[in-house]
């Protein structure tokens, strides 16, 4: 006998294949023991292999009850000295809601306590974010009183989502914003939907939000080969990874087969990655607030021991550059300098300090700058053009102006050929001709 299976196109399977195929869905302690016959008709390696019971384990922490049903809570509670890493959990209370509230562009974080920080990661059944797209485990920190607890709300079944929202709606309702991993993007719009889904409606999504990814490719992009959270673990926070953890890429297999046969072993592992995932945030968080804090000069250290790099200072200044805060901006841009840094890294810190204080009309002291990157950088004519300006309109120097604009030239045209070598030669040709015609005496622009 045959059945037809619908699987996306049709084909004839037998009846006894089907069946030994949903036989070996059933979980282990379900399945039927072997018969004392069919035990003595099987060769003892086989035997072995066929009715070994698989061990069941239980998964860690309580059932929660709701007025929506159950659901699994994982809980744990560190002490504030508790080290994960190079960092204590205080690292972070110790820094200044200023800080955050800039890093995060949300002035309400500036009057916020620390304390009501929630740091907020989700495991899920795939990738996306769309409705069919289940978290199975969704992990918050928080700080109360003198512990940091992280908590884990882990559906044993779908069908227990609505009891898990609940109680997680409950927990987060006095905290004062959001820390997330790519949380922006990924997070809580999962959690949105899903809360939308199960009709939960809920205004705390709308609270201030500190997403760690772009400041921490702000900072490390180029320094570092990923700026994954497990790469700026073992790089930053010190953080090594037990052989208990799992490739986030792998999770949702594994909560798929958890379903299939309720082995729990693997979503131990699962649990933990999640909560090294929030443990790491909190440390990170310290790092990057400290580091992107106004606080300190060259010869302050930093909470992990270290003195600030100079590669911090640099991405600092651009980082205060950006937002228009020349003044910050300008004092990193000197420390760095002062400091030991890559001949890249010098000229990009020379080029912006110096683009910085001549957009502040302060065109004698940029012009030491441009003089430094025309010493090193024979490439680029830029340099040489400003000074060439410089001389001109500011210093009065048309000689020097004349000597800038004619090595400005040499530069250029040894350019690829397009466009901006045309453009650019036809700028410096304009200059050279009014120069040369002032210091003839006929004084044209």
């Amino acid at each position: 006998m045959y059945l037809r299976t619908g699987c996306g196109y049709n084909r004839l399977v037998p009846t006894s294949d089907l069946r030994a195929r949903l036989q070996r869905l059933r979980p282990a302690s379900r399945r039927p023991q072997a018969t004392e016959q069919e035990t003595r008709n099987t060769p003892s390696a086989l035997r072995e292999l066929t009715y070994e019971p698989i061990p069941e384990l239980v998964l860690p922490g309580v059932e929660q009850h709701t007025p929506y049903g159950a659901f699994q809570l994982i809980e744990e509670r560190y002490p504030l000295t508790y080290r994960h890493g190079r960092l204590s959990f205080a690292a972070l209370l110790a820094q200044q809601p200023e800080t955050l509230a800039r890093l995060a562009r949300a002035p309400q974080f500036a009057v916020a306590d620390l304390h009501g920080l929630a740091f907020l990661d989700t495991e899920t059944t795939s990738l996306g974010t769309g409705a069919g797209t289940l978290a199975f485990l969704i992990g918050v920190g928080l700080f109360e009183d003198d512990a940091f607890v992280l908590r884990q709300y882990f559906l044993r079944r779908p069908d227990e989502e609505p009891a898990m929202l609940t109680q997680l709606l409950q927990d987060l309702k006095p905290c004062s914003g959001w820390v997330t991993f790519n949380g922006r993007a990924f997070d809580l719009p999962l959690l949105e939907t899903r809360l939308t889904l199960n009709r939960r409606r809920s205004a705390l999504f709308q609270r201030p939000h500190l997403d760690l990814l772009p400041p921490a490719r702000w900072l490390y992009r180029g320094r570092l080969d990923s700026c994954a959270l497990s790469s700026l673990e073992r790089h930053v926070l010190g953080v090594p990874r037990t052989a208990d953890d799992v490739p986030g890429e792998l999770i949702p297999l594994r909560y798929v087969n958890y379903l299939r046969t309720g082995q729990t072993h693997e979503m131990r592992r699962v649990l933990y990655h999640n909560a090294m995932d929030i443990l790491s945030m909190v440390t990170l968080a310290a790092h990057l607030l400290e580091v992107f804090s106004a606080e300190g000069d060259g010869r302050r250290r930093m909470a992990d021991g270290g003195p600030r790099s100079p590669e911090d200072w640099l991405r600092l200044a651009l980082w205060h550059n950006r937002e228009n805060r020349p003044a910050e901006a300008e004092a990193a841009y000197r420390r760095a300098l002062a400091a030991k840094l890559s001949p890249e890294d010098r000229r990009t810190a020379l080029l912006h300090l110096a683009a910085l204080l001549k957009r502040l009309n302060r065109r004698a002291e940029a012009a030491p700058l441009w003089e430094q990157l025309a010493s090193f950088t024979a490439n680029d004519a830029l340099p040489c053009v400003e000074l060439a300006k410089f001389y001109e309109w500011k210093a009065n120097d048309l000689s020097r102006a004349l000597e800038w604009a004619q090595r400005a030239e040499a530069i250029i045209a040894t350019l690829p050929a397009g466009w901006r070598r045309v453009e650019a030669q036809a700028s410096i040709a304009r200059r050279l001709m009014r120069l040369r015609a002032k210091l003839a005496g006929r004084g044209e622009r």
